[in-house]
């Protein structure tokens, strides 16, 4: 059962990475009332142009968002320049080389502390999928990570609150729930901060005036929101993506322990093969041209990175899962001003944890349970457990 579900995520990204880039890649579908946008030219010149591009949905969507109070959508990745530029400076230090090899020593822990004891069958999720990427923010931000499974929480609620899914009575619930539980606890953590400022990223953003004035709570908490959502989904999503990878490819897991030097290379070709994300939004703020289709103002335009990235124009056997390729051109963190600040801090903590997963588990890799679900532009894996054969 296992193995046909493995084939069944693999199979879902082939074909729609195949059926997408067929002709010229772009095509307007009728049921999401968006443009599809497939090839990789065409999803980098998207991602790229953020002036006919954008990224704010609140304010260049012809229709009215119905998710349009996810903190989300004020948040870093998703307004524009200028003011992008000046909100992005202030937390660019936070990922700056250094600051990312100041917190390997504790990712490394992290690890070793989660791994230890496990015999047999590893729940990657439970372990390592939610401890390592929230304990790494945590430290991030500078708060105690004691609320692990009220920001795992929070995080879920948050993400799965967008679009056709806003209109799920119980998904609505669960967000506003998870969103005046974050308020409050934000709200706390900023009266602490001002009462008792402390050099980490929080109170950076308390002390900071990028246009001459203080941010507002609401635009910290968007700020706090966002790192934690997407510190937290992007590495377990590329963790369990790795895994999946390695135990679908009985050869690699041996190759990958002769030569542990391509463990940086593993974990690109997952992010290219196997991508966090599906695809991602922008909108059109004006009449545009994508590889001569004609967009009008006020269309959203997703640009399908998982096809991007098994472009036959860019990656040579697009298709297969090769440890050795040293194209490194794939699209899972963007391009242009919203390329991913976490990108470096995501590859270190998931290429520590599969170093450690090879000496765990020394056979071949298979799953003894998967459980999963499916997402507008993806397939979300919700369980997973890692055997060695």
């Amino acid at each position: 059962m296992t193995d046909d579900v493995v084939k069944e995520i693999l199979d879902w990204y082939r074909q729609t990475a195949q059926d997408g880039l067929a002709g010229d890649g772009v095509r307007f579908a009728e049921p999401l009332q968006s443009w599809l946008v497939h090839g990789y030219p065409e999803v980098k010149q998207v991602l790229t142009d953020h002036r006919t591009f954008s990224s704010d949905e609140r304010r260049h969507s012809a229709q009215p968002p119905p998710h349009r109070d996810n903190p989300l959508l004020g948040s870093l990745s998703a307004i524009d320049p200028p003011r992008h530029h000046l909100l992005r400076r202030l937390v660019s230090r936070a990922f700056t080389p250094r600051a990312i090899q100041s917190l390997l020593p504790s990712i490394t822990d992290t690890v070793r502390t989660q791994l230890a004891g496990v015999d047999g069958e590893l729940d990657v999720i439970d372990r390592l999928g939610h401890p390592l990427p929230v304990r790494t923010i945590a430290a991030l931000l500078g708060v105690e990570p004691d609320r692990q499974a009220d920001i795992v929480r929070w995080t879920e609620a948050i993400t799965s609150f967008a679009g056709a899914f806003s209109e799920d009575p119980a998904r609505r619930a669960a967000f506003r729930a998870a969103r005046a539980e974050l308020a409050a606890y934000f709200g706390q953590v900023f009266a602490e901060r001002r009462a008792r400022p402390r050099d980490d990223v929080i109170g950076t953003l308390l002390a900071a005036e990028p246009d001459g004035s203080r941010l507002s709570d609401e635009e910290l908490l968007d700020f706090c929101t966002l790192l934690l959502v997407n510190g937290h989904e992007t590495t377990r999503t590329l963790l369990v993506n790795t895994v999946l990878c390695l135990a679908a490819h009985p050869e690699a897991p041996a190759r990958l322990r002769a030569a542990p030097w391509l463990v940086p290379a593993a974990v690109e070709e997952v992010l290219r093969f196997l991508p966090p994300i599906g695809g991602t939004d922008r909108f059109t703020t004006g009449p545009a041209d994508i590889a001569g289709h004609p967009v009008e103002a006020g269309r959203r335009v997703v640009a399908m990175v998982l096809s991007a990235n098994r472009d036959p124009r860019v990656f040579a056997e697009p298709q297969e899962f090769r440890l050795d390729r040293t194209s490194d051109e794939h699209l899972s963190f963007g391009h242009g001003v919203h390329f991913c600040l976490g990108a470096h801090l995501a590859r270190h903590e998931v290429a520590i944890a599969l170093h450690a997963l090879l000496h765990r588990f020394p056979g071949p890799w298979s799953l003894s349970r998967i459980a999963t679900e499916r997402t507008p532009v993806g397939i979300d894996v919700l369980d997973l457990a890692l055997v060695s054969s």
